[in-house]
């Protein structure tokens, strides 16, 4: 059984660290692939099967055309879908399966495979995330109601991102130190075996350790009142804001990340630059915890994008060859990896409370579908660099040697462009209203709002 206990104060369990690391645990094979989806997925299918950027980059971008409707949708299941064994457990079951065989084929492309091929696999892939990924990031949102225990999940969670992307990264050197080949076809068939092995041991551990908050005989809320509250929760639309300029410029210079380091910088190892980063960013998480305890999480999201903007800066203004001061900023970059990726989440925990306050259901699975829809299109806009980069005359097929014009579009891509959506965003961060002590207020009206409606349904049982 798990470690949680009831607290009579808030409804919600209060959950010990070792649950809180339980469920992080499918974050694990998770962040093994987010790493060489938006790195290495552009380089196999360009220079190893043959298809043109543009392509690639238009099956990415209309990914995001295909979540518009199935994210909504599957957070809105979610919310209402209750069974015997819970109400995000069962999504778990479905979609890991079909997660596995997606991350196989996408990551094992047969010689001849067409853009077909990769349009089919990607959108299974990012249907099978929709499948049990909303339910799973929902799950962690309602097992506590506290501000500063929400970060506390959220940082365990983060933690195994960057361990699996630290494995990721592992991945890539011992195929380049091992087994001298780094070529893309290589390196991904070693991440799809890691990737099937460990999700399904992860997903049954917190299937089966970690608890579910029970609903408190709330009002069911229907799909046309659901986006309506979302509509009024002003506090939402300005983190999705946040969350898109963010997340778009990181997929915008991640989707790019190898071909600067390559051939901007001239690096041509990448494993160990990779470990450095992620091994950095991992020792970071704590920093940026106590960061947040202290001056609220808006506040550590925003030191990060302004230490990154600087980072960018100082990248594009280095020369062909310095590979050991590129190795510097990339770290001080990997410094702030963690927090841009778990701290919006904690911050919309608190968000979804004020919902809860309006219609006295507690639906953090139809938010995080909007939030990780607006994800998968920073992810989408991503792709729209390939093309770009395209368009400036830069070449991406092996043995071509690309001039100085299409090296500095290749810079500006990559250093300038995200540190002009960081402005905007670091203006919505910094004035953010949600600190802890108003956090405190919501906290309070939330568990009225609930044993107002827990003694509605006794009366009724009478």
């Amino acid at each position: 059984m798990s470690e949680a206990v009831a607290d009579k104060t808030t409804n919600k369990p209060k959950l010990s660290r070792s649950t809180a690391w339980i469920y992080g645990s499918v974050s694990l094979p998770l962040a093994i692939i987010g790493y060489p989806l938006s790195v290495w997925i552009p380089r196999l299918y360009s220079t190893e099967v043959g298809l043109s950027l543009s392509l690639i980059g238009l099956v990415i971008f209309s990914a995001a055309i295909f979540d518009a409707v199935t994210d909504p949708l599957m957070g809105f299941l979610s919310d209402r879908f209750q069974t015997r064994w819970g109400r995000r457990r069962p999504w778990l079951l479905v979609g890991v399966p079909i997660y596995a065989v997606a991350v196989w084929m996408l990551l094992n492309p047969s010689p001849g495979a067409t853009v077909y091929y990769l349009g089919f696999y990607y959108l299974l892939l990012r249907a099978s995330t929709t499948i049990f990924g909303l339910p799973y990031a929902a799950w962690g949102m309602e097992l506590s109601a506290d501000y500063h225990t929400r970060t506390m999940i959220q940082s365990a969670r983060e933690k195994y991102v960057m361990i699996g992307l630290m494995m990721a990264s592992g991945i890539v050197l011992l195929s380049e130190e091992l087994w001298h080949d780094n070529s893309a076809s290589f390196v991904l068939s070693n991440f799809s075996w890691v990737i099937v092995t460990l999700l399904p041991v992860t997903a049954m551990l917190v299937i089966w350790r970690v608890p579910e908050v029970q609903d408190f005989n709330a009002p069911k809320v229907s799909l046309v009142n659901s986006l309506k509250n979302m509509y009024k929760n002003k506090l939402f639309f300005r983190l999705l804001v946040i969350e898109l300029l963010i997340a778009s410029g990181e997929n915008f210079r991640n989707t790019l990340s190898l071909f600067f380091i390559q051939d901007y910088i001239g690096a041509a190892s990448v494993g160990r630059l990779y470990v450095i980063y992620f091994g950095v960013g991992l020792a970071a998480i704590p920093i940026w915890d106590r960061i947040a305890t202290r001056m609220g999480k808006h506040q550590a999201l925003a030191g990060a994008m302004v230490l990154v903007s600087l980072i960018s800066i100082a990248c594009f203004m280095l020369d062909y060859g310095d590979i050991t001061f590129f190795y510097v900023l990339f770290a001080a970059k990997g410094f702030c990896f963690g927090a841009f990726a778990y701290i919006p989440r904690a911050m919309l925990a608190d968000v979804v409370d004020l919902d809860t306050i309006r219609s006295g259901s507690s639906r953090p699975a139809s938010y995080f579908a909007i939030l990780g829809f607006m994800t998968k299109c920073a992810a989408s806009v991503g792709g729209l660099s390939l093309p770009i980069l395209g368009l400036v005359g830069y070449s991406a097929v092996a043995r071509v040697d690309n001039g100085p014009s299409e090296l500095m579009w290749l810079g500006i891509l990559y250093a300038i462009v995200p540190t002009v959506l960081f402005i905007v965003a670091l203006y919505l961060s910094v004035t953010w209203p949600l600190n802890a002590k108003m956090h405190s207020r919501v906290e309070k009206l939330v568990h009225r709002k609930q044993a107002r409606l827990a003694d509605k349904t006794s009366a009724k049982n009478i």
